[in-house]
């Protein structure tokens, strides 16, 4: 195991895979940053704004994201059949547990990454509202659950076709069916995992008064059911992709 998490890391650094998971917090950076509230006056609540606006930014960037970096994970592998000569030199539970933990760390770091990110914008900001720790907490561990989720299927697409292409269809059609969820009745959201950002990972509520045109927020309950259905889901896609490797004919 150490020897092949070693190279799938050497792989990874030939593909520069760090890249995509630095541009994803860098895309949430700049897009928050350049939407945030700015920090005098009435924004008391302008953290709870930025962190009612990253799950819809999760909903359009991750599916892509998560898309591109199980394809960049599994794109040697399909390559020339080279899997006919990798199976001669490692186990094929070695690959599969080599290339999930590398893949699962670059999903953590992306996730840790965009908590950061949002709270240097709002120190950035000079904002004065304290989000509870456990608050943020629960921010980072959904949107890491979901990704997880998201990424173990995309995986699992990339092993089952020799076509990348249709993954990455599927990550681009998922964010717009995520994002167009959220318009939705709340029950349809739960039917649509790639928008799970939204109704699990927000734990901020709006309330808008149109004739004040004031914006209140508040803190809902955490939504612990929401959540282990997404880690049950991951775990799913997890088997159902080493099934599909240890099945799979070369």
């Amino acid at each position: 195991m150490p020897r092949s998490l070693h190279a799938e890391f050497q792989k990874a650094w030939r593909r520069h895979d760090l890249l995509i998971c630095l541009l994803l917090p860098v895309i949430v950076l700049l897009w928050s940053g350049y939407s945030a509230p700015d920090g005098a006056g009435s924004t008391v609540n302008a953290f709870s704004a930025l962190f009612y606006s990253a799950p819809v930014m999760n909903a359009i960037l991750m599916p892509v994201g998560m898309a591109v970096l199980a394809n960049r994970l599994w794109d040697v592998e399909i390559k020339g059949s080279f899997p006919k000569l990798l199976y001669t030199l490692q186990s094929r539970g070695s690959l599969f547990a080599a290339k999930a933990a590398l893949g699962f760390g670059e999903v953590f770091l992306i996730a840790a990454l965009e908590t950061a990110c949002i709270l240097a914008v709002g120190r950035w900001k000079g904002y004065t509202e304290v989000i509870p720790p456990v608050h943020i907490l629960y921010f980072f561990v959904c949107t890491l659950a979901v990704c997880t989720m998201l990424f173990f299927s995309e995986l699992l697409l990339s092993v089952l076709l020799t076509n990348p292409l249709p993954a990455l269809c599927v990550g681009v059609v998922g964010a717009l069916v995520g994002l167009f969820s959220a318009f939705m009745p709340p029950v349809v959201s739960l039917f649509v995992p790639w928008g799970y950002f939204i109704p699990l990972s927000s734990f901020v509520l709006v309330s808008w008064d149109a004739d004040a045109r004031i914006a209140v927020y508040g803190m809902r309950d955490f939504r612990w059911l929401l959540l282990f259905w997404a880690i049950l889901l991951a775990a799913g896609f997890f088997l159902f992709t080493w099934r599909a490797i240890r099945q799979k004919e070369v």
